[in-house]
């Protein structure tokens, strides 16, 4: 997401089964027009803390493309919670799942 803008963040706590908390990070970027010419529309994600990868979800138009990059976030994020035993602290809440961090 280097040159592109965020637009929207959401900073947690996850916390695993031992208590060590740790920063994680939901990143959207702005949609941008796919430099292909026969391509759509590309929203960048990340789960920062989490995984070092950027994912570029496609979609027909900008709003397709966002929507669906939110729902990438919730899906890894939930994965992730799984494998990991992790449970979040969000908006003054402790012990909350990925489903209610993301809602």
């Amino acid at each position: 997401m280097k040159n592109h803008p965020t637009i929207a963040s959401r900073p947690l706590q996850a916390v695993t089964k031992d208590g060590v908390t740790f920063p994680v990070t939901l990143r959207l970027g702005a949609p941008y027009p796919d430099p292909n010419p026969d391509g759509d529309w590309i929203c960048p994600c990340r789960l920062e803390g989490l995984s070092d990868v950027t994912y570029e979800i496609h979609g027909v138009d900008g709003l397709q493309a966002l929507t669906l990059a939110a729902e990438v976030l919730r899906g890894r994020l939930t994965e992730a919670a799984q494998e990991r035993g992790l449970t979040f602290t969000w908006g003054g809440e402790s012990g909350l799942s990925a489903a209610e961090v993301l809602i």
